[in-house]
């Protein structure tokens, strides 16, 4: 029974030093997957201290409706690549216009993240396909030629 206990004592104090220097680092698999969340959620304060403090103010201005005038229902990862100090991701945001719940549209959005003194901060972000309005942007009206075409 002794040596049971040395060996699990042994086990756990050979163990701690890699706890501690992993936990000191954060990767962006982890950096994301809490502001993914927060974001999903609609924590945007928490959420904005994953944003790089120079583009904070542009993060403001595209999630500015989210919770009122954007519902958001799910963001999904679709991929995230990294080297050691910069990063992207590709997210599927699925929403819809407080006004109007029965309209569910989705956009694909690519963020562009960088690591500064072992974190991971978000240094942009674009819809690049999908409906733009998820930041505020309205979708392009429809030509003439395509209005007649859809009656």
């Amino acid at each position: 029974m002794r040596v049971l206990g040395a060996l699990v004592c042994a086990g756990w104090l050979s163990a701690a030093p890699l706890g501690c220097a992993t936990s000191m680092r954060q990767t962006l698999d982890e950096t994301a997957a809490v502001f993914h969340d927060d974001l999903r959620w609609g924590r945007l304060p928490a959420a904005e201290t994953a944003v790089d403090t120079e583009m904070r103010a542009a993060f403001q201005a595209h999630h500015r409706g989210w919770g009122e005038s954007v519902q958001v229902i799910d963001v999904e990862v679709e991929s995230l690549r990294a080297t050691s100090d910069r990063g992207s991701a590709r997210l599927r945001v699925s929403w819809v216009h407080a006004n109007d719940s029965t309209d569910v549209k989705q956009s694909l959005v690519e963020e562009q993240w960088e690591s500064r003194a072992g974190a991971w901060r978000l240094r942009g972000e674009t819809v690049i396909a999908g409906d733009p309005g998820l930041f505020g942007t309205p979708a392009p009206a429809a030509s003439p030629e395509r209005r007649t075409a859809l009656r």
